[in-house]
């Protein structure tokens, strides 16, 4: 099933032209990312994880290369993330973000863990005056693809959805819902 996902992912043409690529170490609920960042790495992508920052500042994910697992350890969620000897790029630099969740739907409303993080990040960049055209894109199982997801004023919809099963453009889906 992770095969599927990890060869539609690489098709994207945002996918096939990014310098840049933030991914996340899934966990064992999620669809594994470890083949697909392996395979961009091998592209010569730059590969970057997210890191929980502490301070106030936003956007409270950071982003660091890493290069090898070893490089890897327990944040503060308990979640495996890059070490403090890992470089950080600042998120206005990157191409691609992959994003992890709960449950997605079509317009690109998704559930993520509670905390906002992405939804901060995307908005971040996106009002950023001098960040790169960064495509925000959903990664997951396809039964995480519901009809419908709530979404709040702060929520910050994906541009695309990568399953398995399938690739879903969200505008469009947005778009063939308006009258």
């Amino acid at each position: 099933m992770t095969e599927r996902a990890v060869e539609r992912l690489l098709e994207l043409p945002e996918v096939r032209a990014a310098r840049t690529f933030a991914g996340f170490v899934s966990t064992r609920s999620e669809i594994s990312t470890e083949k697909l960042l392996d395979e961009l790495r091998k592209r010569e992508v730059d590969v970057v994880l997210p890191r929980v920052s502490t301070g106030l500042i936003p956007p409270r994910l950071r982003f660091h290369r890493v290069s090898r697992r070893s490089e890897l350890v327990f944040g503060i969620f308990g979640l495996l993330e890059p070490g403090p000897d890992c470089s950080e790029l600042p998120a206005q630099e990157i191409d691609v973000f992959m994003v992890p969740g709960l449950v997605f739907d079509k317009r690109g409303a998704r559930i993520g863990y509670g905390g906002g993080y992405y939804d901060e990040l995307a908005a971040f960049v996106r009002a950023h005056p001098e960040a790169t055209t960064a495509r925000f894109i959903g990664y997951a199982f396809d039964f995480q693809v519901a009809e419908t997801c709530p979404s709040g004023e702060w929520d910050v919809p994906l541009d695309t959805i990568v399953t398995d099963e399938r690739v879903i453009r969200c505008q469009e889906e947005t778009d063939k819902e308006k009258p």
